[in-house]
């Protein structure tokens, strides 16, 4: 008679006997319950095995949707305001397609002062409103404050519109039935952050800010171009935007006129505004802190393109004006240190307010900086710390 072999239990039989309370071998051969359980866990730990490969396979999904959308929320430039990346736009005019723009790539920091000039046609009306999201791009990217406005809905777009973008317009686009002081409000009712009272405040501050306090209740018809002009640009600082978009903010002025808005652009901007305009003046440029050109849709940075507004005889005339009245203007500086003389610290806007405004709105440079040239040349012995003279 034959001996049978007797099985020995592994470590899968002992598991079984356990669960079960069932012997995995009797009488040294393998039960049919044990078989028909051990097949049941292998089919479970495949099941078990897929399910976790799927589910890992969902998380690396998740992983890099998260990075894809993080990708589409993020520049990849984090130190930049605005960051433009081969842009492109292209109307069709019929059956025609008609590129505006063609690649433009452009970062803007917090603080700059951007001038787009170029002839009509160049495309810098098209990237305004591309940067302001007033439009959409056929192809590129646009981050404003890290975020990829070129991916938002219509809805989210006026979201960023509203609060974090400000326009002033050629035309001013006031409200002709409202007052000066109504006109800034509007913004500040759509955002709906302040009491009545609190936007009647901020209004305010905005007009006294531009200078037209006094003017605060006067309708645009009442107003000059110049005056209609700053209280658009208090309007577009009310909800307090990361940039503020201009449109040609000369372009319906008097050359005069003009001077005195750039002048105050100026002033709001060495107070830390980020302003992006498009136009045709050439007198513009002076008071940026980069002038960038287009042509044919690109951004080109050498050579002067032709078309603009202002003559060179004209400009030769603004500039000179402009470097007398820098003269004027350290005479009447002199002049007010002599009569506030033994005084240790002076603020720089009794400077300001001392002098005469037609000496003030034609200056070549900012007050500040001619201020610290005086001091730099040891004309006055002392130094410059937050808008303050200190006088040794």
């Amino acid at each position: 008679m034959e001996k049978k072999t007797v099985q020995e239990k592994t470590e899968l039989m002992e598991k079984y006997e356990n669960e079960t309370g069932n012997l995995a071998i009797w009488n040294g051969e393998v039960s049919k319950d044990f078989r028909k359980w051990k097949k049941n866990k292998k089919k479970e730990q495949k099941k078990k095995e897929k399910k976790q490969e799927l589910l890992s396979s969902k998380k690396e999904k998740s992983k890099l949707d998260e990075k894809y959308e993080q990708g589409q929320k993020a520049g990849k430039d984090y130190d930049h305001l605005i960051v433009v990346e081969q842009l492109h736009k292209t109307y069709l005019l019929g059956t025609t397609a008609v590129a505006a723009l063609r690649g433009v790539d452009l970062t803007i920091n917090r603080g700059d002062f951007v001038s787009i000039m170029g002839p009509s046609g160049s495309g810098k009306t098209t990237l305004l409103n591309l940067i302001g999201g007033l439009d959409t791009p056929t192809r590129g990217k646009i981050f404003l404050e890290g975020q990829n406005i070129s991916m938002l809905s219509d809805n989210d777009l006026a979201d960023i519109r509203r609060d974090r973008i400000g326009f002033v317009f050629q035309f001013y686009n006031l409200l002709p039935q409202m007052t000066a002081l109504e006109n800034v409000m509007v913004p500040l009712h759509f955002s709906g952050k302040l009491s009545r009272r609190g936007k009647k405040k901020r209004a305010m501050d905005l007009l006294s800010l531009v200078g037209l306090e006094e003017r605060a209740h006067h309708t645009p018809s009442e107003l000059s171009g110049g005056e209609q002009q700053r209280v658009a640009i208090a309007r577009a600082f009310a909800n307090d935007p990361a940039i503020v978009i201009l449109d040609e903010p000369t372009g319906d002025l008097d050359s005069k006129t003009g001077i005195l808005i750039l002048n105050l652009l100026r002033d709001l901007n060495e107070r830390g505004a980020t302003f992006v305009a498009v136009s045709h003046d050439a007198a513009v440029s002076e008071f940026a802190s980069r002038t960038l050109h287009m042509r044919d849709g690109k951004l080109t940075h050498e050579g002067k393109v032709g078309g603009l507004k202002e003559t060179e005889m004209m400009e030769f005339k603004r500039k000179k004006e402009a470097e007398i009245n820098k003269e004027k203007c350290k005479s009447k500086v002199f002049q007010f240190l002599f009569k506030n003389q033994g005084r240790q610290e002076i603020p720089i806007s009794e400077i300001r307010d001392y002098l005469p405004e037609h000496i003030l709105n034609n200056l070549p440079e900012h007050l500040n900086d001619i201020l610290r040239e005086i001091v730099e040349d040891n004309n006055i012995k002392g130094k410059i710390i937050d808008n303050t003279i200190i006088l040794d």
